[in-house]
């Protein structure tokens, strides 16, 4: 069980004053900015892009040791990839890190087998880091999640710290179903059905309503946006074929101090969900935001940066860049 004297629980609220403008096409078109951060922006000339292996994209956000490796959501293969949208994401994401350290924002397979899987997914992750990154903080965003909790029980000399930000080891039985529903949308290429599972995503409802909107206008553009139906369901299939939740011991296996960061609305990630990922991790943190969604780090960015930030400072890397030595709780 985990250790009580390294985990700690909270669940509190704080209104949002400010939300990332361009986290979203969506909130990209209402063309509202606001100054969140205080930590520099990078400049473009700051960000690289490239493959690993020959078939991961990646965007590398600064040069320094002790990196941050973010494992991005299920959007970067539900969308069709392009430069100009791996870009836009990695802009989204770099605010919610400290401004001071490397970061490497990876996308998945854009042509993956019919066997494509977590775990294959898990080893070329690992590969990445043992032959060009080194260990690093990894944080998984919500279908990202998965693949760093595993990656992080599978090889705990690569992973000094995690985050798994409005993610779990399992989905919600609400966000089961819905996954499901995807699925079957995308085999029958039916792109309308398949974003109707996120009309009610944000908490503000009005933010609903342009969603549902923007969707409505791109009705007749999805076939060229969204990506081949096919890598769809073989991405989604790869963590709704494996019951993550029928054994959830493998998460005692994780030793890096890990952040588990969500709201209490979120339907595919539930509290009931979350918390028992906390109680498994044997050092984990537990927060929860009261009433926010599974865009959490769209509506709240700058709470989540702070969050995130006091994390990572309270458990300092080695000043070499090597793994640190296991972690004694006080």
């Amino acid at each position: 069980m985990a250790d009580a004297a390294c985990r700690s629980h909270s669940c509190d609220y704080h209104p949002g004053k400010c939300f990332s403008a361009s986290a979203t096409a969506l909130v990209r078109s209402l063309k509202v900015r606001r100054g969140c951060f205080k930590h520099s922006r990078p400049n473009m000339k700051d960000f690289q892009s490239g493959l690993f292996l020959n078939k991961i994209p990646y965007v590398k956000v600064r040069s320094g040791r002790n990196p941050i490796v973010v494992l991005n959501g299920g959007q970067a293969f539900v969308r069709r990839p392009t430069p100009a949208r791996a870009l836009r994401d990695a802009k989204r994401i770099v605010r919610l890190l400290p401004g001071d350290r490397a970061i490497y924002i990876l996308g998945y397979e854009p042509d993956p087998p019919a066997d494509h899987s977590i775990g294959a997914i898990v080893a070329d992750i690992a590969q990445i880091l043992r032959e060009e990154i080194g260990a690093a903080a990894v944080m998984g965003i919500s279908f990202g999640g998965f693949v760093a909790a595993k990656l992080a029980a599978g090889h705990p000399d690569l992973v000094k710290k995690i985050i798994l930000l409005v993610s779990a080891h399992r989905f919600s039985p609400e966000g089961r179903r819905s996954i499901d529903r995807q699925i079957e949308c995308s085999w029958q290429g039916d792109f309308q059905g398949f974003l109707d599972e996120f009309g009610l995503v944000f908490r503000r409802p009005w933010l609903n309503l342009l969603l549902r909107l923007r969707f409505r206008q791109e009705r007749m553009r999805l076939h060229e946006t969204m990506n081949d139906p096919a890598t769809i369901v073989r991405g989604l299939h790869a963590v709704a074929g494996e019951d993550f939740g029928r054994d959830p011991t493998w998460l005692t296996r994780i030793q890096a101090p890990t952040l588990i960061l969500g709201g209490t609305k979120d339907p595919f990630f539930d509290v009931e969900a979350m918390t028992e990922t906390a109680s498994l991790i044997p050092c984990s943190q537990l927060r929860l935001l009261e009433r926010e969604t599974h865009m959490l780090p769209v509506e709240r960015p700058r709470t989540v940066a702070k969050t995130v930030k006091a994390f990572l400072a309270s458990h300092p890397d080695s000043r070499n860049g090597d793994p640190p030595q296991a972690t004694v709780p006080r």
